[in-house]
């Protein structure tokens, strides 16, 4: 009796645990696709990002994305998708001088800044606007 009592137990843990995983797949999934945006106070503000792929890492979510202005060949980047206080976020490095922080704002839209080093240590942000333009990268 014991025996299947704790089977049953063990057996509901597990389905709450996929279910859980399986939500946080759903919101980082959201993610794949097509952005189109602006970076504040650049020349060329206009920027793409194709996020192609998101896969687990163990705990990690790797992203495969493609970055660059728009209309231009874009760089291919490898980024990190976080789960933080009920958000989703995106980091990925661009060159050792500067990096992309981005956070799911909704299904359309993320919001961040591109991080410029002041070449003292320090990180000067621009702020980031990108729209969702295709669900498919």
């Amino acid at each position: 009796m014991r025996f299947a009592a704790y089977t049953c137990v063990i057996a509901v843990a597990t389905l709450l645990a996929l279910s859980v995983a399986h939500a946080q797949d759903e919101a980082v999934q959201k993610m794949v696709g097509t952005w189109k945006g602006k970076v504040e106070l650049l020349d060329e503000p206009e920027r793409t990002l194709v996020i192609k792929s998101v896969t687990r890492a163990g705990d990690m979510w790797i992203a495969s994305v493609e970055y660059g202005p728009t209309g231009q060949k874009l760089g291919a980047f490898e980024g990190r998708v976080q789960k933080q206080r009920g958000g989703t976020t995106l980091t990925f490095p661009i060159s050792t001088t500067r990096k992309v922080e981005l956070s799911l704002v909704s299904n359309t839209e993320l919001r961040g800044l591109l991080k410029v080093s002041d070449g003292e240590g320090s990180w000067v942000g621009r702020k980031m606007v990108l729209q969702k333009t295709s669900d498919k990268p």
